[in-house]
């Protein structure tokens, strides 16, 4: 009899396959990057090999997290109501100071201006439905009751707004809940949606939280302060600083208050950097 086997562990490969090993050697900071330890962008940005490469299980939940946003995209498509994800944006930060660029790709961005033209794009979509398809004129006509509910608490319809959807796993989510919520969110997800309202020229944006294996939802509002604004010039001035100089930046401490610092144990450079500090 054939051995038994799971798909699982060939998904796990295939996905691991597909890690990049090289990053390869770049002259801006991406979006994404903002909060994060400066010596992991810095050799990133430099082209550094990977001395401890993304593992299977984690490109996935990456994964996981791509196709949520593609499934809220999917839903918003399927309301008929307009909304962009996915489009490059570059920021020239203080270009008298001749600092890096910042670029990176909003999740989403939605704005509603006027309900009417969403509940004719339903209608029009219900008249090309034929008599075969009456489950789905269903569908679409109770949808329309649903905007019709929207546009009656929102009647000046929605102002454009830039969203940033993560994933996290239940058990950061409980943490949060019992420590008073997401409501400060995290500080790296914070810098980089101010990178997209910033573009947008937006006072506001918002981090959506989602428990990956249970469907919890936290929707955090950010908003434009000097704080801030603050503290992303003070990471995009650093960050060029070193670049240009060619020059590393100090390493994470391994621990902080006599617990493991999770910027340095998660590092892609864990075994350049930190193994001869850890032995």
């Amino acid at each position: 009899m054939d051995k038994g086997w799971a798909i699982k562990y060939f998904l796990t490969d295939l996905i691991s396959y597909t890690a990049e090993q090289t990053p390869k050697p770049r002259n801006e900071i991406w979006a994404s990057d903002l909060g994060k330890p400066f010596v992991d962008r810095y050799l990133q940005m430099k082209g550094e090999p990977y001395s401890n490469p993304s593992d299977g299980q984690g490109l996935f939940n990456f994964f996981l997290g791509k196709q949520l946003e593609k499934g809220v995209a999917d839903m918003l498509k399927s309301c008929h109501i307009a909304h962009s994800a996915q489009e490059k944006i570059t920021i020239q930060a203080m270009p008298e100071k001749d600092y890096l660029p910042v670029v990176g790709k909003p999740d989403l961005i939605l704005e509603v201006k006027n309900w009417k033209d969403v509940l004719n794009n339903i209608d029009e979509a219900i008249e090309k439905l034929t008599d075969e398809d009456s489950r789905l004129k269903d569908k679409k006509t109770f949808l329309k009751g649903l905007v019709g509910n929207w546009q009656k608490t929102y009647p000046e319809g929605l102002r454009k707004t830039v969203f940033e959807i993560k994933s996290i796993n239940s058990m950061a989510f409980r943490y949060h809940k019992n420590t008073g919520g997401l409501s400060n969110a995290y500080p790296h997800h914070k810098l980089q949606l101010y990178t997209y309202m910033n573009g947008l020229h937006l006072d506001e944006g918002h981090i959506l939280y989602v428990a990956k294996d249970t469907g919890f939802i936290e929707e955090i509002v950010i908003q434009t302060s000097n704080q801030l604004d603050k503290e992303w010039r003070d990471d995009i001035k650093t960050i060029t600083k070193y670049f240009k100089a060619n020059q590393m930046p100090p390493l994470e401490p391994l621990e902080i208050g006599g617990k493991g610092n999770w910027r340095a144990k998660y590092s892609r450079y864990y075994d350049l950097l930190y193994k001869k500090t850890n032995k």
